[in-house]
């Protein structure tokens, strides 16, 4: 394949999607000044959507309410998700996913849910399917994006990444994605976007069940059920409703590899009572998750080429989470709906324990014990309590309106780990841990927001946030090796949308992010420690435009640049992080919504990014002007819903069939800044270059009375492609799971699954 071709053939297409987006805005355009301008709802009604009155017609019956305006929604924007703000006056490129556009695809990973995304980055890790990566704007990790999940921090502590398969999809309501720094209202690691989930909520009836099962041609099984309700109270004066929710899900497949099954048993419980009028609620959330499963890694690229897609090198690998999540909070008007003061606690307990096989680096096969290959156990616990209070006030004076968000955090990290010899998977007592470590991470915070609202026009913001952090590690095992560090930062925002019409908003915005180094970096499983490591920091600027007509059209562009200093990467030939003066991100991001008719829903959205290595004034082996690994110059989402028998009316109208899919251009290699010349160069062009791949999927479901039926189709056309690839030299003996030379290593994608599913409401 000529992938110079195939990179040109993208670029193409990126001008072509943009020239069909102005055609279709400049052709709407003339329509737009005729219409009249949404009146914003009243503060005192909080983030709710505008009513709609219902309508009765001539046979008795209901008729469907109109459709919104397109990206008419409330999306969270602050710390705690009580505080939210319309869509379309945030100054930043937000994506939102509610009930309908998650129930349109039946995503079984988040990465399945967000694929059509702007601006994301994907590949698989671990070789699995369920442990892809996903982050945004070229950061090639998940620890440069906060994930919450109902306002509860869930990145790992011990290197901020996030644990994918703890996200039944089938327990998510929503899904909100801010992209660009967020540290000036999240703190630390938000420096490609901050993911807010949202899972299951209570039914307004007394008693409501659901549930779903789900067949897989990968040998998997899926299936959850739930209830929930609202009951009014009637015992006590307070006159509110008592609300609970309880879904229960087991996941097994055995994938699509040798060696990469999976099992995962979840449960969410939710328990709250809500006070009349939307005045507040007290609320309580358990969450239980336990996750198993395989992880095949990588295979050589001879073996891909060969068609062994199946097979597994590391028949040792895997491990389990045992995750518990319990959060308290209560939220309250005050002053006549104008304050609204929420506060939650949340406290996670997780248990990871790990197998991992080192076969690719040569300190390994010269351990005196000659071991060979090398494969380690590693068993993690973990507690991470998090304290956090906000107070928001709003109020309107004829043309000007106020909001102020005021918030402090207080976050308490704990975590133990020990690393041991597991020869062919058998942990070794009898011989000393490799590691053995513990570690405490504090936090506390206090952050600030102040909103205006010129006449609807024009809206500016101003925020920062302060943040302490201490850091302690021990080293059991090495006591010199421990490290104390306390570190302090200010972040400031600020932006602006301008509203000229009723149907274009233009933003821009300026933040501040900063990281600081995690435990992982700093006291490393593998390597030498760094006593000296900075915290990153990143100066983020974004422009763009929405533009819109009615529920038929929506368009968006953005363009960001970020430029981080102190970024830390792993440097694969000293074994050992390091900070790197410079690094530098920029690209263009660009989505189109078209419904031109109601029975057709269509979308297209392409981003082209570009991130390298700016400066490098350390003692890393960083190549400067070099292109950092795993990030696409090019991706193109293209994708489609119908329901062709809307206009018969019912039963009819259940009947749904969709098309979706995402063209990744070629890419560099993990580590490719890192990388020596010589092994590059010994790999060829699989060295330098991951190949472009496209993917197709295709769904058709029935609903009828709250029942559904769906049938599923993921990569139609069977596609061989691998997402991740990394290149290295292996120096050990032939009894190594690799004969000693230079090889690229290669995680393949999945092939044709086929899925079968049912969904049921009561």
């Amino acid at each position: 394949m000529d992938l110079g071709l195939r990179d040109e053939r993208s670029r193409k297409l990126g001008c072509l999607f943009f020239v069909v987006c102005l055609l279709h805005l400049g052709w709407s355009w003339p329509f737009h000044s005729k219409q009249e301008p949404k009146k914003q709802e009243a503060a005192n009604q909080g983030a709710q959507a505008p009513a709609v009155e219902t309508e009765i017609d001539a046979k008795g019956e209901v008729k469907s309410p109109p459709r919104p305006v397109m990206d008419e929604v409330t999306v969270i924007a602050s710390r705690l998700p009580s505080a939210k703000e319309n869509i379309n006056d945030m100054a930043s490129n937000v994506t939102y996913k509610g009930p309908k556009e998650l129930g349109e695809t039946h995503p079984v990973t988040f990465q399945d849910a967000v694929r059509d995304t702007e601006g994301a980055v994907f590949y698989d890790e671990v070789g699995n399917g369920v442990d892809g990566t996903f982050s945004l704007r070229g950061f090639n990790n998940s620890s440069a994006v906060v994930f919450l999940v109902d306002g509860v921090r869930v990145n790992e502590v011990d290197s901020n990444a996030m644990n994918f398969p703890l996200i039944p999809m089938r327990d998510v309501r929503s899904v909100q994605i801010e992209r660009g720094s967020s540290s000036a209202v999240y703190g630390s690691n938000a420096f490609a976007g901050v993911v807010n989930i949202t899972t299951g909520q209570a039914s307004p009836k007394p008693v409501h069940l659901f549930g779903g099962l789900e067949w897989t041609s990968f040998h998997g099984i899926r299936f959850n059920q739930g209830v929930s309700g609202t009951i009014p109270d009637k015992v006590t004066p307070l006159g509110g409703k008592f609300s609970y929710y309880f879904n229960g899900e087991r996941d097994n497949s055995q994938g699509y590899r040798n060696h990469s099954e999976l099992r995962l048993t979840s449960f969410d419980i939710k328990a709250a009572y809500e006070l009349p009028d939307d005045q507040g609620r007290f609320y309580v959330n358990v969450k239980h998750i336990v996750d198993g499963d395989h992880t095949p890694g990588e295979i050589t690229l001879r073996q891909f080429q060969d068609g062994d897609l199946r097979r597994c090198n590391k028949i040792y690998d895997g491990r389990k989470f045992f995750n518990t999540v319990v959060s308290l909070g209560a939220d309250k008007r005050f002053w006549d709906n104008h304050i609204l003061a929420s506060i939650m606690y949340s406290d996670r307990l997780n248990k990871r324990n790990v197998y991992t096989t080192y076969g690719t680096w040569p300190a390994f096969f010269t351990w005196p014990y000659n071991f060979d290959p090398t494969t380690d156990f590693l068993n993690m616990k973990s507690r991470d309590r998090d304290l956090t209070w906000q107070l928001k006030y709003d109020d309107q004076w004829k043309w000007l309106g106020n909001e102020s968000l005021l918030g402090m955090e207080i976050r308490k990290s704990r975590q133990t780990s020990a690393e041991r010899y597991a020869y062919r998977g058998n942990i070794q007592e009898s011989l000393p841990p490799v590691t053995d470590h513990s570690a405490r991470y504090d936090n506390a915070a206090i952050f600030w927001r102040e909103t205006l609202k010129i006449c609807d026009k024009v809206i500016p913001y101003f925020g920062m946030r302060h943040d302490f952090n201490w850091l302690h590690t021990a080293d059991a095992i090495t006591p010199t090796n421990n490290v104390s560090q306390r570190l302090d930062k200010s972040t400031l925002s600020t932006g602006v949308t301008v509203k000229p019409f009723p149907w274009a908003d233009v933003f821009g915005n300026y933040s501040q992010g900063f990281r600081v180094p995690t435990m992982d970096e700093t006291v490393p499983y593998a390597g030498a420690n760094q006593v000296n490591l900075n915290p990153e920091r990143s100066a983020s600027y974004e422009a763009g435009i929405r533009l819109r007509y009615k529920d038929r059209v929506a368009y968006k562009l953005s363009y960001f640049l970020i430029d981080v200093d102190d970024e830390i990467q792993w440097d694969n030939l000293k074994n050992q992080y390091f900070n790197i003066a410079q690094t530098r991100r920029y690209g263009i991001e660009q989505r189109l919504d078209v419904t031109p008719v109601q029975e057709l829903k269509l979308y297209g959205s392409y981003t082209w990014m570009t991130a390298y290595v700016h400066s490098n004034g350390g003692t890393s082996s960083l190549v400067q002007g070099r292109s950092l690994g795993q990030v696409p110059a090019n991706r193109f989402t293209l994708g489609g819903i119908a329901t062709p028998l809307k206009r018969l009316g019912t039963p009819y109208d259940g009947f749904k069939v969709g098309m979706n899919g995402d063209f990744t251009g070629k890419q560099h290699p993990s580590g490719y800044e890192t990388s020596s010349q010589t092994v590059l160069d010994a790999t060829g062009k699989a060295g330098h270059w991951i190949p472009g791949y496209t993917v197709w999927n295709f769904i058709t479901s029935y609903t009828w009375k709250e029942k559904e039926f769906y049938f599923k189709i993921n990569n139609i056309f069977d596609e061989r492609y691998y997402s991740r690839a990394y290149a290295g030299t292996v120096t050990a003996p032939g009894s190594s799971i690799y004969s000693g030379g230079t090889y690229t290593w290669v995680n393949p994608g999945a092939g044709r699954e086929f899925v079968l599913g049912a969904k049921w409401e009561f």
